[in-house]
């Protein structure tokens, strides 16, 4: 353990005295409620969508006449393929529950207000970002919901 300590002190030269001096604050008693979390929790989310997703595309075929079919034999022959898309649908439902619960905290807590109004902004555009990812994911397995989903998403895109 020795020598790993070392090899690290030598390209990070911190000591724990640093260390811990940097990190000594208090926290205060309104943040450790469990809340406010809310907002670390879908950016864990979105690693696990990228690398489920990059694991997910060395078996996904995107054209129309061979997605659904794709979207079989990864869960059903591909090694730990359901594992994977299970993982992959599950953070992403995930994903978008804390995103939408994060921005109610931030709503009821008035932390939008002066001087957090680009936050807050930024924070909507990356909900109806997530939203809208969310949405094209759905449509991509190309099974009969994706299709009534896609042409409910088209008429109401119509109507206004």
């Amino acid at each position: 353990m020795g020598m790993i300590a070392e090899w690290f002190h030598e390209r990070v030269p911190i000591s724990g005295e640093q260390l811990a001096e940097l990190t000594n604050e208090p926290v205060p008693n309104h943040l450790k409620r469990w809340w406010f979390c809310l907002g670390g929790t879908p950016a864990y989310l979105f690693v696990v969508q990228i690398v489920t997703g990059i694991l997910l595309a060395l078996y996904y075929q995107p054209s129309a006449s061979s997605a659904f079919e794709s979207i079989r034999y990864i869960t059903e022959e591909a090694a730990f393929g359901w594992f994977l898309r299970s993982m992959h649908k599950w953070a992403a439902t995930l994903m978008i529950a804390a995103m939408i619960l994060h921005q109610m905290r931030v709503y009821f807590t008035g932390a939008y207000r002066k001087p957090r109004e680009l936050n807050w902004m930024i924070g909507m555009a990356l909900l109806m970002c997530t939203l809208l990812t969310g949405f094209t994911g759905y449509s991509l397995v190309f099974e009969q919901l994706s299709y009534w989903g896609a042409t409910v998403a088209a008429n109401i895109s119509d109507a206004v």
